[in-house]
């Protein structure tokens, strides 16, 4: 699975191992950029190494041009970026974009929320291989260890008339039809039932709702999209519940 860079970080990796590569030195660099006019020093290089550096326009096309003449090659703002496959705008941005997004951008595509939306879109509903081998081997196991339903049911039971607290799932009507979360809208949707009826199935399936079924799954320190990913597994298991309920 890809890993998530800022900009900054990615642009800082590839200029460290054009460095390394070359046997370039901090100043060599430096000085081919005030070559074009800059006021770098070695420093300034090595802050862009570490991602520190406040990356303008201005900064990308002398540090293209500077690298270019130091290794004979002429080299695009794209290349810039080095092998990062998903890019954060922000530091600790929550919603990466794809690479193949940005280089669009650098090509002359429109820049508008709608082209960003669309991008967030496709990554949610992007399958990693690896990943998703890994979440269906996790839930054959959990499977395998886990008691029936009904036992589960009659241990909570135990559990509430111990504890004499009452089920806070359970205890929501799913005949009220109130405002359903935005993972439980799009897979009552997917589905064509109502938002109540989704939260029946989930309550007959797993004594649980959708979102704490997926986040058991996955597991307490999953990603936004590993969970994603159990979430369209826990709606295809509704959805077979439905079929032979039929």
């Amino acid at each position: 699975m890809s890993e998530t860079e800022t900009i900054s970080a990615a642009v800082g990796a590839f200029v460290s191992q054009v460095r390394r590569e070359h046997g370039l030195t901090l100043d060599q660099i430096a000085r081919a950029a005030r070559s074009y006019g800059a006021s770098w020093s070695a420093s300034s290089v090595s802050n862009i190494e570490r991602g520190q550096a406040s990356l303008t326009l201005p900064t990308l096309l002398l540090l293209a041009l500077a690298l270019g003449d130091l290794v004979e090659q002429p080299l695009t703002l794209s290349a810039l970026l080095g092998d990062a496959e998903l890019l954060t705008l922000v530091s600790g941005g929550q919603h990466p974009v794809k690479r193949s997004w940005v280089d669009g951008v650098l090509k002359g595509a429109e820049v508008t929320r709608s082209s960003v939306e669309r991008v967030y879109a496709e990554d949610d509903h992007e399958v990693d291989e690896e990943l998703e081998a890994e979440v269906l081997l996790k839930m054959r196991e959990m499977r395998s260890r886990e008691a029936t339903r009904a036992d589960v049911a009659d241990q909570v039971a135990q559990l509430l008339d111990q504890s004499q607290m009452p089920p806070e799932p359970a205890t929501r009507n799913p005949a009220k039809g109130d405002a359903g979360s935005l993972a439980e809208e799009r897979a009552a949707k997917k589905l064509g039932i109502s938002i109540a009826q989704l939260r029946q199935l989930a309550l007959d399936l797993w004594a649980r709702s959708l979102e704490e079924e997926s986040s058991r799954r996955a597991g307490t320190d999953s990603t936004p999209q590993a969970r994603g990913r159990v979430t369209r597994v826990l709606v295809d298991e509704i959805r077979e519940s439905m079929q032979e309920g039929r």
